[in-house]
């Protein structure tokens, strides 16, 4: 048997978490073009709002949901209105990532766990 098209993910169900910028925006929206429907989340609404406006562009179904990684509970909420709405994740990326534009020396060792707990 020949794969006429190794890219296409029609129907599949993809999220991804961190998926309102950099890497993870780029993935969110290679996905829906390649067929997924895609759950693209971040913790700031308004870059959800763009990210799941270019998705349905695409044609694919998304959730405009945001999650704070953070926060066990926000990731909960997550799983559970993805699961009610498309019933199952084929693919998940976790692109979710922090960083601060200072020397490391002037960073204090609670915001160092907070990097390297999101990251």
């Amino acid at each position: 048997m020949q794969v006429e098209n190794i890219t296409d993910l029609s129907g599949r169900v993809a999220v991804v978490i961190g998926g309102t910028s950099g890497l993870g925006r780029s993935i969110a929206i290679g996905l829906a073009r390649s067929g997924a429907n895609v759950v693209a989340s971040g913790r700031r609404k308004e870059l959800v709002d763009e990210v799941c406006s270019e998705i349905e562009n695409c044609g694919r179904d998304t959730l405009r949901k945001t999650v704070d990684v953070s926060r066990r509970n926000s990731i909960d909420a997550l799983r559970d209105e993805v699961l009610k709405g498309f019933e199952r994740v084929d693919i998940l990326v976790n692109a979710a990532g922090r960083t601060v534009r200072r020397p490391t020396s002037e960073v204090e060792e609670a915001e160092w766990n907070g990097i390297f707990d999101t990251n």
